[in-house]
């Protein structure tokens, strides 16, 4: 059996999912992991499918742009890589939220900071707002430090990057995070 990677993107619209997960089933493929959002007007999904008849991927790809052209959405498929799974390093999550006006390079200066420490960014979310006409970005990542990164160096880089950008900054675990946070 065979897995694929699938992304779609484009214009949201009600459907999507329904016509994307549809027209998979009737190539005899199975979904088994997805993330999908809509950023300000903007549909982005990625797949991971199983194809257990091991249809041709261009077959599957055409099917599904043909169907999504309509929509002003578009396709990629790719093989998923049928590698062993790599050891699971030890790591523990963290949540690290930033707030400031938004900038050019604001995004690079805090990732490039992120993966100094070797920590791999598991989520990520950033969201402008307007505030008395000024634009500002609020990012959220969920990163997971590697076993051997003391917390406390986390903080003091993300602390002294996001200073020098002006951003506000905090770094919890994520059991603080989400026990904070909790509805």
């Amino acid at each position: 059996m065979s897995k694929f990677v699938l992304s779609v993107i484009g214009k949201d619209k009600p459907g999507i999912l329904a016509k994307i997960s549809t027209i998979l089933f009737t190539h005899g493929c199975n979904i088994e992991d997805v993330s999908q959002t809509i950023l300000q007007t903007e549909f982005a999904s990625i797949f991971i499918v199983l194809n257990p008849d091991e249809h041709p991927l261009g077959e599957i790809g055409r099917s599904l742009n043909e169907a999504l052209e309509g929509m002003e959405l578009s396709a990629h498929l790719r093989p998923m890589a049928a590698t062993a799974p790599a050891p699971v390093a030890a790591t523990q999550p963290f949540v690290i939220t930033t707030r400031g006006v938004d900038k050019p390079g604001t995004i690079a200066a805090v990732t490039g900071a992120i993966a100094s420490l070797s920590c791999n960014v598991a989520n990520f979310r950033a969201i402008i707002t307007q505030d008395e006409g000024v634009d500002e970005m609020i990012m959220i990542f969920e990163v997971d430090l590697p076993e051997g990164v003391e917390h406390r160096n986390l903080r003091r880089v993300m602390q002294d990057i996001c200073s020098a950008k002006g951003l506000d900054v905090s770094v919890q675990h994520r059991d603080i995070f989400e026990t904070i946070h909790r509805v």
